[in-house]
């Protein structure tokens, strides 16, 4: 009950913040144009800022909100909504977005679905502002380069709005109404008044604006393909592309081959422009700069970077995903993969390693199966096996060590929290070129390419995909697929695309038993629901236009 009432006492405060949620749109900006236009390199480095920063969109402040870090955390609810970032610590509200894992207080006056619209509008109106200021017809190259890095981060930000917010049809809520509809869409024209009554953009209108801005992109950055993976490029501009094309693949009953055409095209495109190739196992297991530095590998198209001076101590991804980070909430959340999924790994697949196995923790000095490498001294790891340090549990089976603490440093925040955090890996358009082939029928052809791809995650090449129906190719692509990305944000697409239930109640679960929840087919909580904050200011969006809350409307599974 307590967490319940705590919702209830924030959702009181989320009406007060309809006023911040206005300040999202298109206001102007304290420079010139000319002054802007002359410094648009500074504007791009400041571009990604608000996507990474700690308590940047105010929930900090405004509601002691200890998951306001941009990007990453969007990603860190998506993934809660799913079935395979499992809290296994003893105290299950130690992971500070429990009401996602519970399926509370998911309704529109509550703040927990007006983080997705505070976060995307704020980081579309650092795109609208370049976008506003830099004429193609007279801007020099460096200023159309960056012209076209805005058209991309902002059909990033319209196409992850556009799969969050668009109903699915779903066994638990009566979407029949809004089928088809996205969110308003606010561009650098976009004036305060129009704003004010600017209802959801139909589906194929919100697609058709998402593509129109990668076309721009792509004329804009000409042949220059990759600068830098922490800025938008042609690469990022094709791998959107591929996102978009796949989810239009499904819009026709039996799929639309032309648009898996597509989806496999721009996918192709993606990884022949950023010349990416997939992680290796060295690159994966690195206990200093393993999911945390694009640098340090070449599968990263796009990501992000956190600096010292934008980040507060548990304030960030790494405080919440990263056991080694002594210093988070992880090692009291004990954030772990779920046990029917690690069962599913073979012990040959390099990517099992960033999990504890039982047998490891029941006996370290015997286990032979591979060697963990750690980012942590033995004296620490001892004393994380075997009891605590400060307030940091001992180490459980299952457990994940994926993500670490940059530069592997396990107890100076102001280091270790300094971590980079993917948009978009190479990985990811191997498997939408798999999706896409399947799409059309092709099966043989997305086994040979899964199997292709699995050569360099199999370590004894043992691995072998032979189905020859698109439901079973479906299956086992995205057993692949939840144990490549776990944890990144990229599956919530995928599950709410492909009509995937979750299963988080079974006999022998790791899930602490107040987020164990099945569902049968989409969850309801999928279809987020648009903040009342919006439409008390924008009249264009009505209660009646509205996604149908989804709290509760699952129920808690017991054995």
């Amino acid at each position: 009950m307590k967490n319940i009432i705590k919702a209830f006492v924030i959702a009181s405060a989320a009406i007060l913040f309809a006023g911040c949620i206005k300040e999202t749109f298109p206001q102007g900006s304290t420079q010139t144009a000319a002054q802007v236009a002359s410094s648009t390199d500074a504007m791009i480095n400041g571009m990604s800022y608000p996507m990474m920063a700690s308590g940047f969109l105010g929930y900090l402040e405004n509601y002691d909100d200890h998951t306001d870090f941009g990007l990453p955390g969007v990603h860190f609810r998506t993934e809660l909504m799913l079935e395979d970032l499992v809290t296994a610590g003893p105290n299950p509200y130690y992971n500070r977005a429990y009401a996602y894992a519970l399926n509370q207080a998911q309704g529109e006056t509550y703040i927990y679905c007006s983080y997705f619209w505070d976060a995307y509008y704020t980081f579309i109106k650092s795109a609208n502002d370049i976008i506003n200021v830099i004429d193609p017809e007279t801007a020099d190259e460096s200023a159309i380069l960056n012209l076209g890095k805005a058209y991309v981060q902002r059909a990033m930000c319209y196409l992850d709005l556009a799969r969050l917010f668009e109903p699915k049809e779903n066994k638990y809520t009566d979407v029949s109404s809004v089928l088809g509809l996205t969110v308003p869409i606010v561009t650098e024209k976009t004036t305060e008044q129009e704003a004010m009554n600017n209802p959801r953009a139909k589906r194929e209108d919100m697609y058709e604006f998402i593509l129109q801005d990668l076309d721009k992109a792509e004329e804009y950055f000409g042949e220059t393909k990759m600068i830098t993976y922490l800025q938008p490029s042609l690469a990022a501009a094709y791998g959107l592309k591929a996102r978009a094309y796949l989810e239009m693949g499904y819009w026709k009953e039996g799929g639309d081959k032309e648009m898996f055409a597509k989806a496999y095209e721009y996918a192709d495109l993606a990884i022949t422009a950023s010349g990416k190739t997939p992680l290796t196992q060295a690159q994966w297991e690195d206990p200093a700069n393993g999911f945390n530095n694009g640098a340090a590998n070449n599968a990263w198209i796009w990501g992000l970077s956190l600096s010292s001076e934008n980040q507060e101590n548990i304030i960030t991804f790494t405080a919440h995903m990263s056991p080694e980070a002594t210093w988070g909430y992880c090692g009291l959340s004990q954030m772990s993969i779920a046990k029917r999924l690690y069962e599913k790994i073979p012990d040959s697949d390099f990517r099992k390693h960033s999990y504890m196995d039982p047998e490891y923790i029941a006996d370290p000095d015997n286990f032979t199966k591979w060697q963990y490498k750690w980012a942590v001294n033995a004296e620490q790891l001892h004393t994380l096996q075997v009891g605590k340090t400060g307030e940091c549990f001992a180490l459980i089976p299952y457990q994940a060590i994926k993500f670490r603490p940059a530069q592997g440093e396990c107890s100076d925040f102001s280091v270790g929290n300094c971590a980079d955090h993917p948009i978009m890996r190479v990985e990811e358009m191997w498997f939408i070129k798999m999706e896409a082939l399947a799409g059309q029928g092709k099966i043989s052809d997305a086994c040979a390419l899964l199997n292709e791809f699995m050569e360099n995650r199999i370590t004894d090449k043992s691995y072998s995909c032979s189905v020859s129906s698109q439901k079973a190719f479906i299956n086992e692509m995205m057993l692949q697929k939840r144990i490549e990305f776990w944890g990144e944000g990229i599956l919530f697409y995928d599950y709410k695309r492909l009509d995937m239930g979750i299963t988080q109640g079974y006999e022998g679960t790791n899930q602490a038993p107040v987020y164990c929840f099945n569902t049968d087919g989409r969850s309801p909580q999928w279809n987020i629901v648009i903040t009342r904050g919006e439409f008390q200011s924008n009249k264009g969006i009505t209660t009646a236009t509205n996604n149908p809350d989804p709290s509760d409307k699952v129920t808690q599974w017991s054995n």
